[in-house]
């Protein structure tokens, strides 16, 4: 009966041309950008532009995200050039450049038109690079390898598609931890700044366990015999006066929500503490940690929300 079933499934393999695997696979990955780039966003109500070359900035302030984004952007536009590799008959990268601009610039456009988005000349750039430098793999190995070996084709086609998944996965999530993040909005308009991780996990080298929970807090729970930390947001803020809260009535030295920038503790540990206020001169990456005591026995929750003031 397997045998039988088996052979069914491989003549009905052989009877699907790659032409048309070809066409469910690039439909899939169209889908996959439309969700990843729109339909997955809610947005936050801001319109605006980001000029050239700002991701590069933030980059030398040694924000380590831009670049990640940059290659992000990079990568998920790669299949879009093999593609055109693949329909364009004749050599012609600069007709592969203005469809990759054409497609990008419409993307870009719709984020700002129906507010989910920030028009961003860099996702511009890096949407375009990532169309030229498929198109180029496709137009170079072709000429050697692909029209004597159609299966290598299907394996780089597939190959670079799916690098596109592991993009998708984690813009998602962070656009899910951005939804729980304005649970948490102040009525007077402010926005909570502090998209948190959303990653479990136990506070390095301890028993303390740190959950996400559903409403956008955290629960603290477990012993440790050791000072110990777990990162559970990184944000970039400007110039300004904010506040920072959402954990008290904890002990001096047990457990506490910290600030740090460059590997240094700026501000007391909220906890035993309701709140702090600090000011920024200039634009810093802040970190933002659980951090546990030596002599930490605890259950708590903690719901870590950061404010512009002014």
């Amino acid at each position: 009966m397997l045998s039988m079933w088996l052979k069914t499934i491989k003549k009905l393999l052989k009877s699907i041309s790659k032409e048309r695997v070809f066409c469910v696979l690039f439909s899939a990955y169209i889908a996959a950008v439309l969700w990843i780039t729109l339909f997955s966003r809610n947005g936050n109500g801001v319109k605006g532009v980001l000029f050239p070359l700002q991701s590069y900035v933030k980059i030398m302030n040694g924000n380590w995200y831009a670049l990640l984004e940059n290659t992000e952007n990079i990568v998920l536009f790669i299949p879009l050039g093999l593609a055109l590799g693949l329909i364009i008959k004749q050599k012609n990268v600069i007709l592969a450049f203005f469809c990759g601009l054409a497609v990008s610039l419409i993307i870009e456009l719709s984020q700002v038109i129906l507010v989910l988005g920030i028009f961003e000349f860099d996702d511009l750039l890096h949407n375009t690079l990532g169309v030229v430098v498929g198109y180029y793999a496709i137009r170079l190995t072709s000429q050697k390898v692909i029209l004597k070996n159609k299966e290598f084709l299907m394996i780089l086609l597939l190959s670079v598609m799916f690098s596109a998944v592991p993009i998708g996965c984690q813009e998602m999530h962070f656009l899910k931890m951005k939804k729980l993040a304005a649970l948490h909005d102040r009525k007077d308009g402010k926005r909570n700044l502090l998209v948190l991780k959303g990653k479990d996990g136990y506070a390095w080298n301890t028993n303390v366990y740190i959950k996400y929970l559903k409403d956008g807090s955290i629960r603290i729970k477990g012993k440790s015999h050791k000072k110990s930390w777990w990162p559970i947001a990184d944000v970039e803020l400007e110039p300004g006066r904010y506040t920072f809260s959402g954990l008290s009535d904890v002990g001096e030295g047990t457990v506490g929500l910290e600030l740090e920038n460059n590997n240094s503790r700026f501000a007391n540990d909220v906890g035993p503490i309701d709140k702090i206020e600090f000011v920024l001169d200039d634009t810093k990456i802040i970190n933002v940690y659980v951090i546990v005591y030596d002599e930490c026995d605890c259950d708590v929750v903690a719901t870590p929300v950061l404010y512009k003031e002014e």
